[in-house]
């Protein structure tokens, strides 16, 4: 430090402004080396002098370290009113800390002297280094330009303006890190500006030249000043005069830096020419704003410490690219391929439609089932009619309560009539549905206009029913008489010869019984029967048959497990932690709703959420629940039946929508101040940038988590073998699929609409928590408990189920809390998928078709995202034709 250049004390016609007028610079040293002031400050050598007074390199005595020392001019000792609130400016200064600030340490007075004690920073000002090199490279001018907003951002925070920041006033230490110096003049502004002309002019920015006073913004003015002098070595107001520099700044307006140097990055151009904006709102509201606008870092993550709030333009434009590089994308695909594989290859060892085989698709069972009508001689006109594939769970249950052993699923092989069954109904009058199929919360809406065995009932005459088993053996048949017969008997006897054979029963081996169940349809005659399968000599079946008028109304086959008391219609079973789950669910809803009106009026009320992308979500989402309930439901040719089926589904679409819309509208700006980072793709995605690597990234993170979830279920229905146990099977899940590729297209929709929706209620039901808790982890702690127990009610085997619910629950919040709802929403489309699709290698069985489709879509998928994921690198790292 050689001179008073070199110790930012500006010597030259721009020279600082004293707080009042009429002080002059100190013309003699005042003090030698050696001297001690204070009693603890041992002058070293003079540094410099200017308008603000003189400056020593002195040595604290006292914690034997360095420090300059800069006395203040006379006026300030006469002047009370001012000396205390310099105090009161140096009490608020000394709190800055930070590596680009100089510390102010204290402010002291000996023999009259009033001296500030600052930290002493050996180098070089930035005023001499430009006036050596001319400017800065483009990379080390971004350097400092960070150092700086860092350092003035930090000033800011305390309530403290600089007031006078240029060059002179910027340190760059020997490491070539920025350090702001000389608040000597800075004033504590107090969330407000300032008033009075003190600075420098050919820095200060219009509206303090105007005597408006001093605010964050000019700071922001200055320093955009600064930036652009480092970058091109050219001041853009350099006058003679206050009057001139004033004019200056009326008249003309500040060049872009691309007139004077040509390879400066645009994007801090337009920084700079942000800062430098004439109207202060115009400019950057903070230092810290600018540094999250200069290139490179990480602006979202200083927005967050420093308690702002980026703009959800600001988050989609955050510099993380994604891009993966090409080992990892490939590792990534083939995780994939291998997941699709093993679950594949699971699926055939513990899916119930693979271990009870299906030879028959439903198009030749319902032709079986015509063609049994035709044979008994039901003659009724058929204007509508419904089928679909049901299961026997009273017979599952009867295994699990009776056949502990390893093996006894292996029986559902060869078992007659086998878990499937297959029911065809036919009706002279059309068939439409009046009721929704309620699901369990987490599973969906309800569907809406599905036609099944129950719905619409059993009770138009001419209606009829043939049920199958899975080879096209009869196990039921029921035909609604009519409502008037006029004949009047006496009645023959009923001929049951075609049903038996129909049955696949040999009447021979029959033995009359007594009739124990209550015939579901009018009849005056009833018969029952008892015998066994030729094929299963062990297995014992009862007949019930029922005439109405000499003609067969009803027969039907039930074996020893079908009892009065058995869950043959439904699969679920109503247990004490489905129940439990289900109440808190619902207890839930009350606080949640509550909260979420709240919050939704109060961003609305503030300007606040990402409305375009909450629309776009919200449009989304009614198109397609809506979309996947059409392609559910079943519709009918009744005009005002269709209008009420057609606006029911309708209406649950707007629901859904306004549901979402208030959803991201009550939860996105909180996690977009919080969490800013988990949101960068999903905002993308919502901007309409498909192909965005990150975007890519995230999306394949989620199908690979979701492949992962899905394969930790069927290794959990598989681990109890292991131990010497029966393993689990799935249930009925796929049985709508197997019914028709339709409800693929629904699940496929629906699986996109759920996962968005069950995303965004974690991540508000995580921001709740937060609120309520403080603690990220203790939150997310709490949701994890939350999922689990969720899952874990549905669960059959106590111990497999936790584990397996652990696991899920643990990936559904490591991909939203890691990567962010579009993650887990495709972890949960992904999951769903598969949890309703039929899988099978099988090119032969009917149904390969659709398992094909599924498969390959997700290769599909894992293949564009892998490669989107890229980001435009070649798919092996370097080209191949590379020398």
């Amino acid at each position: 430090m050689a001179d008073d250049r070199d110790r930012g004390i500006d010597s030259n016609a721009d020279t600082a402004m004293a707080p009042t007028e009429g002080h002059a610079p100190v013309d003699t040293v005042r003090f030698t080396p050696g001297t001690l002031l204070a009693g603890r400050y041992r002058i070293i050598s003079p540094l410099g002098k200017g308008g603000m007074g003189e400056v020593y390199r002195a040595d604290d005595i006292r914690l034997g370290q360095p420090v300059a020392l800069k006395f203040l001019p006379a006026a300030f000792a006469a002047d009370s009113e001012r000396l205390e609130r310099l105090v009161d400016e140096v009490r608020i200064g000394r709190q800055i800390s930070h590596p680009n600030v100089c510390r102010l340490y204290d402010i002291a007075e000996a023999g009259g002297h009033h001296f500030l004690v600052m930290e002493y920073v050996d180098g070089e000002d930035l005023a001499s280094l430009l006036r050596r090199i001319g400017r800065l490279p483009g990379d080390k001018a971004l350097e400092i330009a960070r150092g700086l907003c860092a350092g003035l951002a930090a000033a800011h925070d305390k309530g403290v303006i600089h007031r006078d920041l240029k060059p002179a006033n910027v340190m760059i230490d020997g490491k070539g890190h920025a350090r702001i110096a000389d608040f000597g003049i800075a004033a504590l502004s107090g969330g407000g500006s300032v008033t009075g002309l003190a600075g420098t002019p050919s820095y200060m920015a219009p509206e303090q030249l105007s005597g408006e006073g001093a605010s964050t913004r000019s700071d922001v003015f200055a320093l955009g000043l600064v930036l652009r002098e480092m970058l091109t070595g050219e001041r853009v107001f350099e006058a003679k005069s206050l009057d001139a520099i004033r004019a200056l700044h009326a008249q003309s307006k500040p060049l872009g830096l691309s007139s004077s140097v040509k390879d400066v990055d645009p994007a801090v151009e337009r920084v700079i020419l942000q800062c430098l904006a004439r109207d202060p709102r115009e400019r950057p509201a903070s230092a810290r704003i600018v540094l999250l606008s200069l290139p490179g870092g990480d602006p979202l993550q200083a927005a967050v410490l420093a308690g702002e709030t980026p703009s959800p333009e600001m988050v989609a434009a955050a510099g993380k690219v994604g891009d993966l590089r090409p080992a990892v994308a490939w590792l990534a695909f083939g995780a994939g391929l291998l997941g699709l594989l093993a679950i594949t290859a699971l699926t055939a060892r513990g899916a119930l439609y693979r271990l009870a085989p299906l030879p028959k698709s439903p198009e030749l069972l319902v032709e079986r089932a015509k063609e049994v009508l035709a044979r008994v001689g039901h003659t009724a006109a058929a204007v509508d009619s419904a089928q679909g594939f049901v299961v026997n769970f009273a017979y599952l249950e009867d295994i699990e309560r009776n056949d502990p052993s390893p093996a006894r699923w292996g029986k559902l092989r060869t078992a007659h009539p086998g878990a499937f069954g297959f029911y065809y109904r036919q009706s002279p009058s059309p068939l439409f549905s009046k009721s929704w199929i309620p699901n369990l919360p987490w599973l969906g809406p309800p569907e809406l206009g599905r036609i099944t065995r129950r719905d619409p009932p059993f009770d138009a005459p001419g209606m009829a029913e043939v049920v199958l088993d899975a080879q096209g053996r009869l196990t039921r048949f029921a035909v609604v008489p009519p409502l008037f017969d006029p004949g009047s008997g006496p009645w023959p006897g009923a001929d049951w010869t075609v049903l038996f054979a129909e049955a696949g029963l040999d009447p021979r081996l029959l033995i009359a019984s007594t009739s124990h169940w209550s015939a579901p349809v009018d009849s005056d005659s009833k018969a029952a029967w008892d015998g066994v399968y030729p094929d299963q000599p062990g297995v014992r079946f009862h007949i019930e048959a029922a005439a109405y008028h000499g003609r067969p109304v009803l027969m039907e086959v039930r074996g020893p497990w079908e009892r009065p008391t058995a869950s043959a219609a439904s699969p679920d079973r109503d247990s004490a932690s489905l129940l439990f789950a289900l109440s808190m669910v619902f207890l839930s809803v009350i606080p949640i709703v509550g909260a979420l009106i709240v919050l939704v009026r109060r961003n609305i009320r503030m300007g606040r959420g990402d409305r375009r992308g909450a629309v776009r979500l919200a449009v989304f989402t009614f198109g397609t629940l809506t979309l996947a309930q059409a392609f559910r439901a079943d519709h009918t040719r009744v005009g005002s039946m269709e209008y009420a089926l057609l606006l029911h589904i309708v209406s649950q679409g707007c629901y859904a929508a306004i549901a979402v819309w208030s959803f991201y509208m009550a939860v996105e700006p909180a996690v977009r101040r919080r969490w800013p980072h988990t949101l960068i793709s999903w905002t993308r995605l919502l901007g309409g940038r498909f192909r965005d690597p990150l975007v890519a990234r995230d999306t394949l993170v989620g199908v690979i988590l979701g492949l992962g979830v899905t394969l930790t279920m069927k290794l959990g229905d598989e681990a109890p073998a292991w131990f010497g146990g029966p393993p689990s099977i799935e249930g009925s899940s796929v049985l709508s699929t197997l019914n028709s590729p339709r409800h693929l297209v629904y699940y496929l929709l629906m699986g996109a609409c759920v996962g968005v929706v069950y995303s965004l209620s974690l991540l508000f039901q995580l921001y709740l928590i937060h609120a309520l808790v403080r603690r990220v982890w203790l939150a997310q702690a709490v949701l994890l408990s939350f999922v689990f127990m969720v899952s874990f009610a549905q669960a059959d085997d106590p111990l497999w189920g936790a584990v397996v619910s652990l696991i899920f629950a643990g990936l559904v919040l490591f991909g939203l809390t890691r990567f962010g709802p579009l993650c887990s929403a495709f972890l949960i489309f992904t999951f769903l998928m598969f949890l309703r699709s039929p899988l099978t290698l099988d090119g032969s069985v009917w149904y390969a078709g659709r398992s094909f489709a599924v498969l390959g879509f997700f290769v599909a998928l894992l293949a564009a995202t892998a490669y989107a994921s890229l980001g435009g690198k070649p798919l092996f790292g370097k080209a191949l034709l590379d020398d």
